[in-house]
């Protein structure tokens, strides 16, 4: 039975699954000719969408704004931050 106050999860599901698959694609099955900082970028901003997805969608916070939903997002930007600077280092070496 479906309830117009709550979102639907299996399209978000189908979306975090292609998502994950797209970046299995970036990660894995590019050519070695492809800059670094482009994958990075690429892979920055598949992650963005699928924390959006997963904090609108599965969590059932989509038009609220409550503490949580900035705890979440404050929480997914320093983990992306640390990933960033991890790799930044790993480029300089």
């Amino acid at each position: 039975m479906k309830r117009p106050d709550h979102p639907n999860c299996s399209r978000a599901l189908l979306l975090l699954l292609a998502l994950t698959g797209s970046m299995f694609v970036v990660t894995r099955a590019l050519p070695h000719g492809v800059l670094p900082a482009l994958a990075a970028v690429v892979i920055a901003t598949i992650a963005v969408i699928k924390i959006r997805l997963v904090v609108l969608d599965f969590l059932g916070l989509r038009g609220a704004r409550t503490p949580l939903s900035a705890a979440l997002w404050s929480w997914a930007a320093f983990v992306l931050l640390i990933a960033v600077a991890r790799s930044a280092l790993q480029l300089s070496v």
